[in-house]
């Protein structure tokens, strides 16, 4: 019995520190990024289900889907614009912390550093 109690405890307390360790993404970002001709602007608006995470993100290219995950605090999300020459795959890798994300875009032809924070 008490062997029973002991790993239900044990498991309990995994599960609280699992959860614990996985920052929310959910809400409206204000996203600035360094692009190769200057500060670009952009918001997103995710939402989280477990470490699965979709939304929105809107900049100069218009509005398109995202989706992608959240593992602790490392955020992985893709989606595609429309570019010059025809569609163009996005990844975001960004750390979160708290109301704060910060991380790199892979635009395929080159990277920007990017900061966000989450409207309050």
């Amino acid at each position: 019995m008490f062997r029973a109690v002991s790993l239900a405890v044990v498991f309990a307390f995994g599960l609280g520190v699992v959860s614990y360790a996985q920052e929310s993404v959910a809400g409206a970002w204000d996203l600035s990024i360094n692009g190769p001709q200057g500060p670009i602007s952009a918001a997103a608006t995710l939402k989280q289900d477990g470490d699965a995470v979709t939304g929105t993100i809107d900049s100069p290219q218009g509005t398109v889907p995202v989706k992608g995950t959240v593992k602790g605090k490392t955020l992985a999300i893709s989606f595609s614009i429309d570019g010059p020459q025809g569609p163009l795959e996005v990844k975001v890798n960004g750390e979160v912390e708290g109301d704060a994300m910060k991380g790199v875009i892979d635009f395929g032809m080159g990277t920007a550093d990017f900061t966000a924070a989450k409207k309050k």
